[in-house]
């Protein structure tokens, strides 16, 4: 999935240089909110991009890359489709809360969904810590 993609990528640093912005988070408890409070998963003010085709998606997925912030992967792909919380690392001893993004595209037959599993960083950001192409 991740692949050199500069020009791609330098697209998508002019769309966030354009107004794009993370939404604001709350500061609250280690509870799992509703998926209204999930971050980043309304786009209410800021200029987010609306979801591509898929044929599109595939070649955006390719510019995706560990470490990107949240924002970066919401200007290129749009809000996603759905979005929770999952826990990861169980069985290795080390759990960790991963936020899930997937976008369900309808445009190709079968359906096809991009997840893209993102991780918190010290600071309180997400970050992508993976991504696939469910089969």
């Amino acid at each position: 999935m991740i692949r050199d993609g500069s020009l791609i990528l330098a697209g998508v640093l002019v769309v966030l240089a354009t107004g794009c912005t993370q939404n604001p988070r709350g500061s609250g408890g280690e509870s799992a909110p509703g998926p209204e409070n999930l971050p980043g998963a309304s786009s209410a003010g800021g200029a987010i991009r609306a979801k591509p085709s898929y044929q599109n998606a595939q070649q955006l997925s390719d510019s995706v890359q560990t470490g990107m912030p949240q924002r970066v992967v919401e200007a290129m792909f749009g809000p996603p489709d759905k979005a929770g919380y999952k826990i990861y690392g169980r069985a290795a001893g080390t759990p960790w809360r991963a936020l899930v993004w997937e976008w369900v595209f309808q445009d190709v037959n079968p359906p096809r969904v991009l997840s893209i599993v993102f991780q918190e960083d010290g600071s309180g950001a997400w970050r992508v810590n993976h991504g696939d192409w469910p089969e």
